[in-house]
């Protein structure tokens, strides 16, 4: 068995990042003063219990906790009875995008929980968060403040933390060593969102960045190629994918030449292959609409 230490790294400044046993997604802690803000608490109720322990040893009193949200996807949103009198934090969309999808969250979650030999002692209930973000948005919370940015293509209503004072972006399911872009729309939407965290690279000094999923990356040059990685690999798709469609492959006859394509995590132990099967799905779809009449949004 993992023990705790082992799970837990120090990040300094008063930042914890946790790690689960669960698609290796990260948990973030920000403590000072006796405030806290926890991004992306999870996954398993063994694993919320040791965070929200460790929680209140930095911050006692719930109230002075900040409960933030990156997005609604199951692995994501399970923290909050863990910490009943937290402020919550989300992007605007979050509330009815969760209240959408609560059948599927609760069932993904009953799911992976269960055969990871645990449960949860309450059935999952969508909720609405206190405060919300749209686009680029200051937010002054203790212990530091922090900057959202609206971060759409994984999920439409995802955003990344930056964190100015420590040089810190907290990304979402972006920028992760072991993870693709996982699309859930056409590539372009994506691809602007990893435009946007470009520019944020070039305007700021980010020294640290904590993916959804995978390792840390412990310097402003790590966190810069990857956002440079999944910008090839959504050009590489979009490219590739174009060409077969503008032959007039059908999608099934893409899907199976794609499978050639070379990515991070291909045939690995936490593949994405069916995550690419999907991408090349998204981006033919997007094309057959724009053919269609659409246009790129």
């Amino acid at each position: 068995m993992t023990s705790s230490s082992e799970t837990w790294t120090d990040l300094g400044d008063g930042v914890l990042v946790r790690q689960s046993r669960a698609y290796r997604m990260n948990s973030v802690v920000l403590a000072r003063d006796g405030h806290a803000l926890v991004v992306d608490a999870g996954v398993l109720p063994s694993e919320l219990d040791d965070i929200a322990a460790r929680v209140d040893a930095l911050a006692p009193r719930f109230e002075q906790v900040t409960l933030a949200f990156t997005h609604p996807h199951w692995d994501h949103v399970l923290a909050r009875p863990w910490f009943p009198a937290a402020t919550t934090l989300a992007h605007v969309g979050f509330a009815d995008e969760l209240a959408r999808d609560e059948a599927k969250v609760a069932a993904d979650a009953h799911a992976w929980i269960a055969g990871a030999g645990e449960a949860l002692t309450a059935p999952f209930r969508a909720f609405a968060p206190d405060v919300t973000v749209r686009g680029t948005a200051r937010v002054e919370c203790a212990p530091r403040a922090l900057v959202a940015h609206e971060v759409p293509g994984h999920c439409a209503s995802q955003i990344a933390l930056h964190v100015p004072e420590l040089g810190l972006l907290v990304s979402g399911d972006t920028l992760s060593d072991i993870e693709i872009p996982w699309l859930d729309g056409p590539p372009w939407v994506y691809r602007r969102s990893l435009t946007a965290l470009h520019w944020l690279y070039e305007q700021e000094d980010i020294r640290l960045l904590v993916p959804g999923h995978g390792a840390i990356a412990r310097s402003r040059l790590e966190g810069y190629r990857r956002v440079l990685q999944d910008l090839a690999y959504l050009l590489h798709l979009e490219q590739r994918v174009g060409e077969a469609f503008t032959r007039g492959a059908a999608l099934e006859d893409t899907q199976s030449e794609l499978t050639q394509m070379d990515y991070p995590g291909k045939d690995a132990e936490y593949a994405m292959n069916d995550v690419h099967r999907e991408n090349v799905k998204f981006t033919w779809e997007g094309l057959a609409e724009m053919a269609g009449g659409g246009q790129e949004p």
